[in-house]
């Protein structure tokens, strides 16, 4: 079988783009015309129009370019000034793809709706009041016993952000841990961190602790209670604080 040479330009392109050339001014050439060739283009199987024939001349193959080009909606023009074939592919069709995802709708339940419903937080634990913020930071209970008696040290940070002065309140404090209720420890050697009997005044911050008697190493969750002291110039309010945590 003969092996034919294919070209997309050539002397058929100008005859092909039905543009007047000027014939006297290029050599004639005899070619071969071929009405039996089919065209494959993006899978469609079709022959080219009796006025856009294939040639065949001097070995090569010459296809009519605007036929091809239209086949596969490129727009096509000639210049006859410049003797310039242009061809221009279409902008590529943006496709648009909407993914659908399902997301997870998590309730919150308010502690309002059920008394009883208690969130308890890995430590440390922070509670904002108007003017000032405590955190938890840590439970620690004493590997020797103190006086006697083996005591739990909670520690606590205070911070003064916008009143005249605070105070926190120790005597009364209360820890609760798994249901079972310890009072600040009553022992020798100091029941909270001196730090807290002195005022803590605005932009000032204060660390210290409170010591509770018979505190287990062993617990799952726990609480602790006590109270605070605000004046913003106009007289002392007490706050009640209660911290909700877990191991």
């Amino acid at each position: 079988m003969k092996k034919w040479k294919i070209g997309l330009a050539g002397v058929a392109i100008g005859v092909l783009l039905t543009t007047p050339v000027f014939a006297s001014v290029y050599k004639v050439v005899q070619a071969q015309l071929m009405h039996d060739v089919l065209f494959s283009i993006n899978g469609k199987t079709a022959g080219s129009p009796s006025n856009q024939p294939v040639l065949n001349y001097n070995g090569y193959i010459y296809v009519p370019v605007r036929f091809v080009s239209e086949s596969m909606d490129w727009e096509i023009n000639f210049d006859p000034i410049t003797k310039k074939v242009m061809i221009t592919a279409p902008e590529p069709e943006v496709i648009e793809k909407v993914v659908e995802k399902e997301v997870e709708k998590i309730v919150y339940v308010d502690r309002t709706d059920d008394p009883d419903y208690v969130v308890y937080n890995k430590l440390p634990v922070t509670i904002y009041k108007d003017g000032y913020q405590i955190t938890l930071r840590m439970v620690m209970m004493d590997d020797e016993e103190g006086g006697g008696v083996k005591r739990t040290r909670t520690y606590l940070t205070v911070e003064n952000t916008d009143v005249d002065k605070i105070g926190l309140m120790p005597y009364e404090a209360k820890l609760t841990l798994d249901g079972v209720e310890y009072d600040v420890s009553n022992s020798g050697g100091g029941r909270w961190d001196d730090v807290w009997n002195n005022n803590i005044y605005q932009d000032e911050d204060q660390e210290g602790y409170i010591l509770f008697n018979g505190v287990d190493h062993d617990y799952s969750k726990g609480s602790l209670e006590f109270q605070m002291r605000t004046n913003d110039g106009s007289g002392d309010v007490i706050d009640d604080i209660k911290f909700d945590f877990k191991k």
